[in-house]
């Protein structure tokens, strides 16, 4: 089976998201626009840089998570050529949530970051209107 045709979960394990998966950012969107901080996550079984799986979690929800041992990702976010995809819509994982589009592009800007400064890979991005963009890093 492909990396792109894998099936993604619409919830994962605390171990899972404790032991195979790293960090990479947080983000803290203003109060009025969400009431708690989103952790993106790298996958460590993924080393390629076309392979890369990101998933993306409430911080609420993997605190939680030890006393149920299930995480709901709020996101999964996958490289597929140049181009970044959700996997996981948060809009179906959490249909009743008010998904705000200016968070959705922060996550997504830090991954295309991260991609830049850890694998020298530019990736496109959807932007506000869904249409793709290249993301040009400048230091």
């Amino acid at each position: 089976m492909l990396h792109s045709e894998a099936k993604t979960k619409s919830q994962r394990s605390i171990h899972t998201i404790m032991d195979n998966t790293c960090v990479i950012d947080t983000i803290e969107p203003q109060r009025s626009q969400f009431s708690d901080t989103f952790e993106v996550r790298r996958m460590l079984s993924r080393s390629h840089k076309e392979s890369q799986h990101f998933i993306v979690t409430l911080q609420s929800d993997v605190k939680r998570a030890h006393d149920t041992e299930v995480v709901k990702p709020f996101a999964e976010l996958a490289i597929r050529g140049d181009n970044l995809h959700f996997t996981v819509n948060p809009n179906k994982q959490y249909p009743d949530m008010r998904v705000n589009r200016k968070v959705l592009h922060m996550i997504e800007c830090s991954i295309a970051s991260f991609m830049e400064h850890h694998f020298h890979k530019t990736v496109s991005i959807g932007d506000k209107t869904g249409r793709y963009t290249r993301m040009m890093w400048v230091e």
